[in-house]
């Protein structure tokens, strides 16, 4: 039996706290992952819905499904022992604290085929230049055959997947099904699936160079912060980049510069610097106007989000937590590198 509490202090062990917006459906989540993993002990799953709640819901959570936790909250949550994210960013914790106090991080790679359909979407509209098309002749301009303008086939071109973790490879996938050569660069070197040529970090340069397009799908690290920046796109003159990772492993200004001064071909971007401060405001995404550039294509941190993915991410995240009351291994738990 699942329950959902309302009052805190019960006798049973097995507590989840759940500090986001949670599916409708999450209490049968929880009894259809219980029943399949073979948990007979009842789950207990705490809601929020004022501070106070909250934080009854940190002393007395076991697990908590959030988005980021202070070192204040840390503090109240003294029963903690797993932190599980509902997606593949964990940017916003602190991995070494969690780490040094013995609660697991964890997160989940269930969008990895909506990002790297996304990005794959980003690569053909800027082969095909679809966006200034479509915005062309809706004023009457023609592009293409008429203009004189070919566009660019991708079967046999080259791109170089910066980044292959889950949606990496998944891209890579792609790129293969479309008969394009695929060049990875990955801290540890391997064989991977899909990829023709792996480059260790230190060689970036050297794996951009032979690229015609170039697709971010790094986390936010302390190692990954900025990698991305000048050197990289003056390795990449007359090339395309795409940024489906985090913004953060872009350097702002040199990004900007770059397709302003069209050492870039074009770029589709996005993941950015600036995000509103709640769902629905306003907020500019970078302090460059990017707006006024004529050859980059921008998008709101939309990749993962599709109905299948956050479905696949809420149920992965509910199965690692009933492992976790089985004695289980828990999956994709976040090392101090911070994935």
């Amino acid at each position: 039996m699942v329950k959902i509490w309302k009052i805190y202090g019960g006798a049973f062990v097995n507590k989840v706290g759940i500090l986001l917006p949670p599916p409708g459906n999450v209490v049968e989540m929880f009894e259809k992952v219980k029943k399949a993993e073979g948990l007979e002990e009842e789950i207990s799953i705490l809601l929020s819905r004022s501070e106070k709640e909250k934080q009854e819901i940190l002393k007395e959570s076991v697990a908590l499904i959030m988005s980021s936790i202070s070192l204040d909250d840390l503090d109240v949550a003294k029963n903690l022992k797993l932190v599980q994210v509902p997606f593949a960013g964990v940017d916003t914790f602190n991995v070494k604290e969690l780490i040094k106090r013995g609660i697991i991080l964890a997160n989940v790679h269930s969008n990895a085929t909506a990002v790297a359909e996304y990005a794959f979407g980003l690569l053909i509209s800027l082969a095909k230049d679809f966006i200034r098309s479509d915005r062309d002749l809706r004023r009457g301009y023609w592009h293409g055959w008429m203009g004189k303008e070919p566009n660019m086939e991708i079967e046999g071109k080259t791109v170089t997947i910066i980044g292959l973790g889950s949606i990496g490879r998944k891209i890579a996938e792609f790129a293969k099904a479309f008969g394009m050569y695929v060049v990875g660069v990955k801290k540890n070197l391997q064989n991977y699936p899909n990829v023709d040529e792996v480059y260790g970090t230190e060689d970036l340069l050297k794996a951009v160079e032979k690229a015609h397009f170039v697709i971010s799908a790094l986390p936010l690290t302390d190692e990954t912060e900025s990698l991305i920046d000048r050197n990289v796109f003056n390795a990449m003159k007359g090339k395309y980049f795409i940024n489906v990772g985090r913004g953060l492993v872009v350097n702002e200004e040199d990004l900007f510069v770059a397709l302003k001064n069209h050492v870039l071909k074009g770029a589709a971007i996005d993941t950015w610097w600036n995000y509103p401060e709640k769902p629905l405001q306003f907020a500019q995404p970078s302090k460059y106007p990017f707006f006024a550039l004529d050859n980059v294509m921008m998008t709101a941190h939309a990749a993962g989000f599709s109905e299948e993915s956050v479905k696949r991410n809420w149920e992965d995240s509910v199965r690692n937590i009933v492992k976790l009351f089985l004695g289980k291994e828990v999956e994709n738990i976040i090392t101090e590198r911070g994935y």
